[in-house]
């Protein structure tokens, strides 16, 4: 345990720490994350994009901003991750880049 943990548990005792023994507490496994995709240009690039995205294990919710070339996405962290998710969008042939 981390001096800032134990120092935590003095302060709040025990029973106020959410339990962190995969590192982080299971609300916090949800992640919501933009993604540029440089070259989304029409309505079909954002229609391809989402329904291969929407496919994925762990893909919660895919929205397109075609005005934008923004794809928000929410996923479950455990169950695949931003390099994946990257991974599948190349294989489609478009480029992204993670805003936040």
């Amino acid at each position: 345990m981390s001096w800032y943990s134990q120092r935590a548990m003095q302060i709040l005792g025990p029973q106020q720490l959410p339990d962190l023994s995969y590192g982080y507490p299971p609300d916090l496994r949800q992640v919501t994350m933009t993604l540029i995709i440089s070259d989304m240009r029409s309505g079909e690039d954002a229609q391809k994009i989402s329904n291969a995205l929407r496919n994925l294990p762990g893909i919660i919710s895919v929205k397109t901003i075609l005005e934008r070339r923004w794809v928000v996405l929410t996923y479950y962290l455990p169950q695949i991750s931003l390099e994946i998710i990257g991974h599948h969008i190349t294989k489609l042939g478009y480029h992204y880049i993670h805003k936040s």
